[in-house]
């Protein structure tokens, strides 16, 4: 099971990637999955793989620590320079409250899951589920106008497709995916619901 500092570390990565795409919003380089593997490098730092796409072609997954700054990730890509350079101050977000560009929106989920990724993992403890600990294993892209979020619980993992481009603001998404979690697992149940869409309707 992850320290609280794997998890924070996690989360600052979540964040730091975030800055980089939210500069890349605009054109066709996109940060397309991070993926946590259990593996953890020398020092007991998590390692984060980290898959991208730009303009013709894919890059080969690249193998980082979770401690890598935005500045990092960004040197660390092939073809980094062409990445627009990450803003290099804290962001700070106001809700949207309409239509946004997918990618914005993928950007506020990245953050979105860095900020509250305590929230999925200790959310079913805190609501008498303490064998149920939530493992986030990857947040990716699937095509232009949906993200995928997969977790891991009682050794079941969990895809939650989310629409980018439904113009229903994304409001605490972590907490909202352990709440489906304890309630399609409940009293040591067989898990149900192994793929799910994020409900936007009437948010």
């Amino acid at each position: 099971m992850e320290t609280d500092r794997q998890q924070l570390q996690r989360g600052r990565f979540l964040r730091e990637a975030a800055a980089l795409q939210r500069t890349n919003v605009v054109g066709t380089r996109r940060l397309v999955r991070i993926a946590f593997p259990a593996a953890e490098d020398t020092d007991g730092t998590p390692l984060v793989l980290v898959s991208t796409v730009g303009p013709r072609r894919r890059t080969t997954p690249l193998l980082l620590a979770a401690t890598a700054t935005r500045d990092d990730l960004r040197a660390a890509l092939a073809d980094g320079n062409r990445w627009a350079a990450p803003d290099r101050g804290p962001w700070i977000r106001f809700p949207m409250t309409g239509q946004a560009p997918p990618m914005t929106v993928y950007a506020d989920l990245l953050d979105d899951i860095g900020d509250l990724l305590f929230a999925l993992t200790g959310y079913p403890a805190d609501v008498g589920r303490p064998d149920m600990v939530p493992r986030l294993d990857a947040v990716g892209l699937i095509g232009e106008v949906a993200a995928v979020v997969e977790v891991t619980a009682l050794g079941t993992t969990h895809r939650v497709t989310i629409p980018l481009d439904s113009g229903v603001p994304l409001v605490a998404v972590p907490l909202e995916i352990a709440e489906h979690l304890v309630s399609v697992l409940p009293g040591g149940a067989e898990p149900h619901g192994i793929e799910w869409d994020y409900p936007v309707i009437g948010r």
